[in-house]
């Protein structure tokens, strides 16, 4: 009994690391596929154009109507994932103290508060922890969207662009699409649901790929490779202790259970969203420092997060 307790933690720790290994292992070859000429960095924007505006719309329909049919459960660790981002971008905002550009300092905030929810989170926590991951990961998703990304653009001098992309960006309102469709218990003809089905499961390999694409843009010369490290670091320690913090005191109160503690944590143990680094590029802001913080972040991400799951006591 006793060599079987012993050897179960790391059992279990290798098992997480299974699950989650073929993830990122995807991104690795989209970055060696587009280093060889096979995948050309030019394609990246037909890439995330596909994902964008086509596969995670389908994908975040079904689950929004999914998270309505099962009445908006993990909801109410929302307010918990909101005091982490908030806690973690005061930090965030400390470390970019040096930095002279404004812009620069609201985009590098955004990449560290921003999760990689949609390409990353969606598939790889849902392996994780099954299809009920879906619940407080929808409200993530449209809170970075919304709130998030709206407060860092203001603050890096950027506000009506901030408005116009929450309105224009097409997942919220798949997500809002969906909730009334769960709502109203609609559903669509089989042709269109099987199309729906098809886009969302085109979701994962290909988002993954077009990270693994977007992390082998050449960077610039001057790309602070210290402050990216620093927020690597927030990225994926600070800000899951700060939501485990919260997390444990809700669980203790009894405002959430363990299942959605162990998302609220893992949602907020995700590296950086690749998508800010084409949006600093558009805005002309943080293209020295955005790109490097999204890629230490995402090649921690393959040790950190599987710890992380393991420290909440998630089975493989």
């Amino acid at each position: 009994m006793g060599a079987r307790d012993t050897r179960a933690p790391m059992s279990t720790l290798t098992g997480l690391l299974a699950v989650s290994l073929p993830f990122f292992l995807l991104v690795l070859l989209g970055f060696a596929a587009a280093r060889r000429g096979i995948v050309p960095v030019t394609a990246l924007g037909a890439l995330n154009a596909f994902v964008l505006y086509l596969a995670l719309p389908a994908m975040l329909l079904q689950l929004g109507r999914q998270w309505a049919h099962d009445g908006f459960s993990g909801a109410v660790a929302l307010p918990l994932y909101a005091l982490a981002s908030l806690g973690l971008g005061l930090l965030a905002w400390r470390v970019l103290a040096a930095e002279p550009s404004r812009g620069a300092r609201g985009m590098a905030a955004l990449v560290t508060l921003f999760p990689n929810t949609g390409f990353l989170g969606v598939p790889l926590l849902g392996a994780l922890l099954g299809q009920g991951a879906s619940s407080l990961l929808v409200a993530t998703i449209v809170f970075d969207l919304i709130v998030t990304s709206s407060v860092c653009l203001a603050l890096a001098g950027a506000r009506e662009a901030g408005l116009r992309r929450a309105v224009r960006n097409p997942l919220p309102w798949a997500v809002l699409a969906g909730v009334v469709m769960g709502l109203a218990e609609l559903t669509l003809p089989a042709p269109l649901e099987r199309t729906l089905q098809m886009l969302a499961q085109a979701v994962s390999p290909t988002a993954l790929v077009a990270l693994g694409v977007a992390l082998a843009v050449p960077q610039p010369a001057h790309s602070a490779h210290g402050t990216a490290l620093r927020l690597a670091v927030l990225k994926l320690v600070a800000h899951p202790l700060l939501a485990g913090l919260l997390g444990y005191a809700a669980l203790r109160a009894g405002w959430i259970g363990l299942p959605q503690l162990q998302l609220l944590v893992l949602a907020t143990a995700l590296p950086g969203a690749a998508n800010v680094a084409l949006l600093a590029q558009q805005l002309g802001e943080g293209q020295h420092l955005v790109p490097r913080a999204i890629l230490a972040s995402t090649l921690g991400a393959p040790l950190t997060l599987p710890l992380v799951a393991w420290a909440l006591g998630v089975q493989a």
